[in-house]
């Protein structure tokens, strides 16, 4: 195809595509929400503890974190959107293997071949989206994928009770069919990316299999509060370190070096990294402070959770048509302020229920959220510009698991941190403190300050990268004067 009806291509048929790649998005976001729904009853079915059927998802947390720099490294290789096609046809198979899986073991194998599969299209989606749009429509596109992905957070739940109501645990996996094959042929269709001119054949097969291996055993390390998890993140250690060697003597390294020189790049996803901490780290928290402070049913709980995701679909799309019309830090800042807004919220959370006081936390959180992600990743794709599209798609949703994953192990850890200060400080004193109520009040606390600190964190980098976007502005509109001068 030739490079002028590649472009006829992409004018015509651009937000089909966008609606190709919400599909498998909302596909993925849906499976992820609904598998954690049916966690207690796939263990009864099963007859294994809580912490083997944490596997069912841990497994594929890895598998997708490990893989997806190399498959965005060979979408910028062989084309995008033959990795994208590749892979959900593979997630499509193995949902309907999970169906089929009739014990625990091959269940695990079938979610390992699923996480593969959605590593393949969460790789390359997002560079498919910023390769196809122009710049002035990027954030838009952007704002409608986040919208997919609140809509499946929302719909996992429900959805996924309603399933386990009427019928065992399989079904919730084969709902992923019809939205694969569906995802399928939509690709097929109307996804196409430009081929690289001289594709790369060599694959940096060394360097990724030490980045799969180190980031697998740092999740293990962060999700397991046993003995003997510290021989993990020696593990971690020693094989970062392996690949920082390998990567140093390659001449096909996993890491693209320019993006990494790239300050507009590397500092925009730390920014990313320590919002999606902070973010995931309240969330994690709230359902237990719901249950074990203000005593409230489950129900309850899950609809006043929901209220977050609700409010992040509906802010993607409208910070990504600000973006668009007036830069993205100028909606970045004012939304991680919402995010410090919700955590001082939280701080008033007493033990009296305040539902007034939770829904305006919630619609804060939520549209902190959604207004920082789209311009967040619309100027994070800008900045790795069109030819690294596929790598920097992949970077940024390794970045993304990788935050949610970290805030998680962190928030699990500071309230195990609360009981045992409880016990000392009970041991030492005679004052008992260690009640459910007490200790989660504690470790919430605890949380909330440490999320503060990140979203201030992120602002920082964010007000840098403003000023230093203002210097470079003014350099070069000096230079220009200097040379019409001349």
């Amino acid at each position: 195809m030739s490079a002028t009806k590649q472009e006829e291509l992409k004018a015509s048929n651009k937000w089909l595509a966008l609606a190709t790649t919400m599909v498998g998005t909302f596909m993925s976001t849906l499976n992820n929400s609904i598998v954690n729904i049916a966690n207690p009853t796939m263990a009864a079915s099963f007859d294994v503890s809580m912490a083997q059927i944490q596997w069912v998802a841990t497994i594929y947390l890895i598998v997708t974190s490990s893989m997806m720099l190399l498959f965005g490294r060979m979408g910028d290789r062989v084309g995008s959107h033959r990795i994208y096609i590749t892979g959900v046809a593979l997630f499509t198979v193995a949902s309907f293997a999970c169906y089929l899986a009739d014990d625990l073991m091959p269940l695990l194998i079938a979610r390992a071949f699923q996480g593969a599969g959605a590593a393949m299209s969460m790789a390359v989606g997002m560079g498919l989206v910023a390769t196809i749009f122009p710049l002035k429509q990027r954030g838009r596109a952007m704002g409608a994928t986040v919208v997919t992905v609140g809509l499946g957070s929302v719909a996992g739940p429900s959805v996924g009770g309603l399933v386990l109501a009427y019928a065992s645990w399989h079904y919730i996996f084969l709902l992923s069919v019809p939205f694969g094959l569906v995802s399928f042929i939509m690709a097929a269709l109307w996804l196409r990316s430009p081929l690289p001119k001289k594709p790369e054949v060599s694959i940096p097969l060394l360097s990724s299999l030490l980045f799969a291996a180190a980031v697998a055993c740092l999740i293990v390390f962060l999700s397991s509060g046993s003995a003997g998890s510290q021989w993990f993140a020696l593990a971690f250690c020693l094989l970062a370190a392996a690949l920082v060697m390998v990567e140093r003597r390659t001449s096909s390294p996993l890491f693209d070096r320019t993006l990494l020189k790239n300050k507009r790049f590397i500092l925009g996803n730390s920014i990313a990294i320590l919002t999606y901490c902070a973010h995931i780290m309240l969330i994690f928290q709230l359902p237990f402070f719901l249950d074990t402070v203000w005593s409230l049913p489950v129900g309850t709980i899950g609809l006043l959770m929901m209220i977050s995701a609700l409010t992040l679909a509906v802010g993607g799309p409208i910070s990504g048509f600000i973006s668009d019309h007036f830069g993205a830090f100028k909606v970045m800042i004012p939304a991680m302020g919402a995010m410090l807004l919700s955590l001082v919220c939280a701080f008033f959370l007493g033990s009296t229920p305040s539902m007034a006081l939770f829904v305006a936390l919630m619609i804060l959180a939520g549209a902190g959220m959604g207004f920082f992600n789209t311009p967040n990743n619309s100027d994070i794709m800008t900045a790795a510009g069109r030819e690294n599209a596929s790598f920097a798609s992949g970077f940024v949703g390794t970045n993304r698991n990788l935050g949610f994953c970290i805030g998680t192990a962190l928030s699990a850890g500071v309230f195990h941190f609360g009981h045992n200060i409880a016990n000392n400080f009970s041991g030492l004193t005679g004052i008992v403190i260690n009640t459910e109520s007490s200790l989660h009040v504690f470790s919430f606390v605890t949380v909330l300050v440490i999320c503060v600190t990140l979203v201030f964190a992120g602002i920082g980098i964010c007000a840098y990268l403003v000023r230093s976007s203002k210097k470079t502005a003014v350099g070069s509109a000096h230079k220009s004067v200097g040379n019409s001068e001349e």
